[in-house]
């Protein structure tokens, strides 16, 4: 009996000592965890038994909408800031925590040829902000508003190249959290021209033409059914049209530039035949 108790006890010893010097122990594994935030970050993974004592690799910087990220801090205030330069991996996992500042965000206005109606306008803002945006201005323009894409006339033809029931982007909402790129949408005047054939004889010689709109910057035609050029009527022949009866305004005739906003009256200029 004593034999056999010593025996038990021999083998028992054996297998201490074994568990002691052999393979069977498993090493305390420690690891680094990294917290980004609760929403609207990207997430970076863990490293996983990472030795004591030794550089941990620096990540990826991650991203967040809205914020700038500043760096990795080793106490959940923010206060015990990690250097991957300097700082050792410790006997122990620890966790790393991304520090976030609000970004600040750029808005680039597309102004397609018109400009600010003022030079306060703002050009930066903070996701949070609400942001009112300015008015702009080009001449012999309506403007329409800001899109975030810019006019296609190819697409949208009928409509000055908005699509058909877009609305204006009047402020920039607190939800923004990206940089804002927007395009000024404007629409072409068309000022009503009308003709007073002005002709010596009165108008039972020579009626008054009908009425013409003009876009602004586009090219005069007055076109095949409305000729310029009425020749020689009853002993005058016509010269052209001007902005006043006598001839001392401006001029306007084929292929010039149509340069007016709002409308006007033009007069037939007669010079008698000889």
């Amino acid at each position: 009996m004593f034999k056999a108790k010593l025996l038990t006890f021999a083998l028992a010893s054996g297998l201490f000592l074994s568990s002691c010097n052999g393979a069977s122990i498993v090493e305390p594994e420690f690891n680094v965890y990294f917290f980004t935030a609760n929403v609207n970050a990207t997430n970076v993974d863990t490293i996983f038994n990472q030795e004591p004592g030794t550089f941990i690799e620096e990540p990826e910087d991650p991203t967040r909408s809205g914020f700038d990220f500043v760096g990795w801090y080793l106490n959940i205030g923010l206060t015990n800031d990690w250097d991957f330069s300097t700082d050792l991996m410790p006997e122990a996992s620890i966790v790393l925590y991304a520090k976030w500042e609000v970004g600040i965000k750029t808005i680039v206005y597309n102004l397609n040829g018109g400009e600010m109606t003022t030079e306060n306008y703002q050009v930066e803002f903070s996701p949070g902000d609400n942001v009112v945006l300015p008015q702009a201005r080009r001449l012999g323009y309506n403007f329409k508003g800001w899109f975030d894409y810019d006019q296609d006339f190819v697409l949208y033809p009928n409509s000055e190249g908005t699509k058909p029931g877009d609305k204006p982007i009047i402020t920039i909402t607190a939800s923004a959290f990206e940089n804002i790129v927007i395009y000024a949408h404007w629409a072409v005047i068309q000022a009503n021209v009308s003709f007073r054939a002005n002709h010596p004889g009165g108008t039972t010689v020579v009626a008054n033409p009908g009425t013409i709109r003009f876009p602004y910057g586009s090219t005069i035609n007055f076109g095949t059914n409305f000729p310029q050029d009425f020749g020689t009527v009853a002993g005058f022949r016509f010269l052209g049209w001007n902005s006043k009866a006598d001839g001392t305004g401006d001029s306007y005739n084929n292929n010039t530039v149509f340069l007016r906003t709002s409308p006007i009256t033009l007069f037939g200029q007669w010079q008698p035949v000889a």
